[in-house]
């Protein structure tokens, strides 16, 4: 079984777990999946905002866990396939990574070492964003033909899911339709694993 099998097993069960934890929130029953305790820390500062906000942030985490989930198993799918066909310096190779990712990369790595933070990452592939990794992919879609079933349905697919991704990435609620709708993007996108 290729590495990348094991990571969609997982990313399915965090989806799997996440409709359990909705079930057992809409029921009122307990199927063991409590969230843990609020650190003391964490009690100083909660109070102050809202109860709806709140609540509403509890229920976006659980689509941010899926979508990291999603977006990281997406990268290491590509650094698998993309290592295994080009070598492990594939992302120097010249036309498997468009100049256009490849240029906002640079310029994302560059602004984040300017701000003095901790460096989130060596690899480049760090540095996209999620439609970019889609661009990866459709470029390099010879290599991801024995993986991924469908050219068109997989940029479908990634179109969704990345619009989808900007209320999740930038702190808005996402509609109950629109949390479906995440669900079954991603049902769609592991029934394109061939």
């Amino acid at each position: 079984m290729h590495n990348h099998n094991y990571r969609y097993f997982m990313l399915n069960n965090l989806a799997i777990e996440s409709a359990v934890r909705a079930a057992e929130k809409k029921t009122g029953l307990d199927f063991g999946h409590k969230e843990p305790a609020p650190s003391d820390q964490d009690e100083s500062y909660y109070p102050q905002f809202s109860a709806q906000v709140r609540e509403e942030a509890e229920r976006m985490a659980r689509n941010y866990v899926l979508f990291y989930s999603l977006e990281n198993s997406i990268r290491d799918l590509i650094v698998d396939v993309l290592s295994e066909k080009h070598g492990e310096d594939w992302w120097s190779v010249t036309g498997v990574v468009p100049d256009v990712v490849t240029k906002s990369a640079e310029g994302n790595q560059k602004k984040e070492s300017g701000t003095g933070v901790t460096v989130r990452s060596d690899r480049l592939i760090d540095y996209t964003n999620f439609g970019e990794l889609g661009e990866i992919i459709k470029s390099n879609w010879e290599d991801f033909g024995s993986i991924l079933r469908d050219k068109r349905a997989v940029e479908r697919i990634l179109a969704n899911l990345n619009t989808l991704r900007a209320s999740i990435a930038h702190c808005t609620a996402l509609a109950t339709d629109e949390e479906v709708r995440l669900h079954l993007s991603l049902r769609d996108w592991f029934r394109q694993q061939a």
